[in-house]
């Protein structure tokens, strides 16, 4: 059986890793190398540097390199010494995602920012004022203490947090009592959370397969990746995944709590939280009073991962309803 072709590059995915030699007979391109890793990259791709995008941005790596960017032409036919060259094609199809040319703008920590597939004269001039606004938002500053949290965004798209809240509204409308445990259901359903008394919580249980695959697709390609290279654990199970909503009155004790503490969920080794539509609501940080005062409020489909042995507690929504996918991650060990 053939292996199966991976999907298309979309914004949020990790680029994955190429070496590929160099036009000038310099030592090959390696885009995980540790002198490459960390910086933005600004990637066009042609079938030659003569043509736009490619040499749009051989005429604008000085103005890319300025904004702290690498700028990477990569062809199949070389055309200039600063050029990759992709041989084979492999390379540029997959990043070009089919359709050359085309640009791809790569954020420091390796996620795919931006795709340009169209108006192939002007790509590397948005992508150069992409990576701008990304220098001038990210200027050296002191760090401050924090929780040791892991912030991932673009984990889940706009379409697909727009279709995680109508599934919430429109399905699974059937409760069932709370409690931990396998409910032994064959579609989505209900249950109120009334952990330590709280009255503003009712989570929404993903059952349907179609559901699970888009999640598993995103957290597979997204974000598992970077909890193995952030906290050297291999994530390969979870518990059902869960949208939450956070609405009205709290009620109930007003402290955190940690996710690991009974027997029956002691297998879980970190909880992982993702905003749906953060523009809606007010309040609803999580906070982790064991390192300080610090509130997180991560924006929509951006994914905040911690050790579900951290004290945390989902502040009081003040305004609006918060909505949120809930994972619990665990692996073989």
């Amino acid at each position: 059986m053939a292996p199966q072709a991976p999907p298309p590059l979309d914004i949020g995915d990790i680029a994955p890793r190429f070496t590929l030699p160099r036009q000038d007979g310099g030592e090959p391109f390696d885009s995980r190398a540790d002198t490459v890793a960390g910086k933005p990259m600004v990637l066009a791709i042609a079938s030659d540097a003569t043509t736009a995008p490619a040499s749009q941005l051989l005429a604008s790596s000085a103005d890319i390199d300025a904004s702290g960017a690498q700028a990477i032409a990569m062809t199949r036919h070389g055309g200039a010494p600063a050029a990759l060259i992709d041989q084979g094609g492999q390379a540029s199809t997959f990043f070009a995602g089919g359709k050359m040319p085309g640009t791809v703008v790569i954020g420091r920590n390796g996620h795919v920012l931006a795709i340009y597939r169209d108006e192939p004269e002007t790509q590397v001039d948005r992508a150069l004022k992409l990576v701008q606004a990304l220098a001038a938002d990210t200027q050296p500053k002191p760090a401050e203490r924090q929780a040791p949290v892991l912030i991932v965004p673009d984990v889940l798209t706009p379409v697909d947090c727009k279709r995680l809240i109508t599934i919430y509204n429109m399905d699974g409308n059937v409760f069932v009592e709370p409690g931990h445990g396998v409910q032994k259901q064959r579609s989505d359903y209900k249950m109120r959370i009334p952990e330590y008394g709280r009255k503003d919580r009712i989570d929404h249980w993903v059952v349907n397969q179609k559901t699970q695959a888009l999640i598993n697709d995103r957290l597979q390609r997204r974000l598992f990746p970077e909890i193995s290279k952030a906290f050297h654990y291999r994530v390969t199970r979870h518990e059902s995944y869960r949208i939450g909503s956070y609405e009205g009155e709290r009620g109930g004790e007003l402290h955190g709590h940690r996710d690991n503490v009974q027997a029956n969920v002691a297998h879980r080794r970190f909880a992982c939280s993702i905003n749906l539509n953060a523009e809606d609501f007010e309040g609803g940080e999580l906070a982790f009073p064991e390192f300080g005062a610090q509130r997180f409020s991560p924006a929509t489909g951006e994914a905040v991962v911690f050790s579900s042995s951290l004290l945390h507690e989902p502040l009081h929504v003040t305004k609006g309803r918060r909505l949120v996918l809930l994972a619990f991650l665990f692996g073989e060990t």
